[in-house]
């Protein structure tokens, strides 16, 4: 190809987008939703934008490179998304079986004292509530008088002391 910037973007699509799928094979993707793919197709668009004939080399080497650094990229994205969500379940499995059990006298009455200090009188309702009585956010705004919405409000707020206490990032 001679002039990249002459062509219409559909016309670079239909001739490049072989390498996308080339690299999607090579890095070993799964693309059932094709996400990877139009990842691609963006950095196929910037490398058009962006190539400057005048400083020389190819455009295939252009667009390749961009290619392959969206794709490594949106890999790392997904991968510290992943790891981000099993923090997140592995913190709420903890703290829930901290303190949802029938018999009360498994639970460490130490921590459950600091926790107890550490929140405001709100977010204490729905910590006892939700937590240790097992009542949904519906049947807590119900008991309390005020909106479903104010009771994840408090939740919102006690869930990051609770977690500063039980000294889980």
């Amino acid at each position: 190809m001679v002039e990249v910037k002459k062509q219409p973007f559909n016309d670079v699509l239909k001739e490049y987008d072989r390498i996308i799928y080339h690299l999607i094979h090579r890095l070993g993707i799964r693309d059932p939703y094709r996400e990877f793919y139009q990842e691609g197709v963006i950095a196929l668009w910037k490398a058009y934008e962006t190539y400057d004939e005048d400083k020389g080399g190819k455009f295939s080497t252009y667009a390749y490179f961009r290619i392959e650094k969206a794709l490594l990229s949106s890999i790392r994205d997904q991968n510290r998304r992943q790891e981000k969500e099993e923090k997140y379940k592995q913190i709420m499995f903890t703290f829930e079986n901290l303190v949802t059990t029938d018999e009360y006298d498994l639970i460490d009455m130490y921590t459950l004292e600091k926790i107890k200090a550490a929140l405001s009188e709100k977010q204490l309702i729905w910590f006892t509530s939700f937590v240790l009585n097992d009542l949904s956010v519906k049947e807590i705004a119900e008991n309390e008088g005020v909106t479903v919405d104010a009771v994840k409000n408090w939740a919102r707020l006690a869930k990051p002391k609770i977690r500063k206490l039980l000294h889980v990032n």
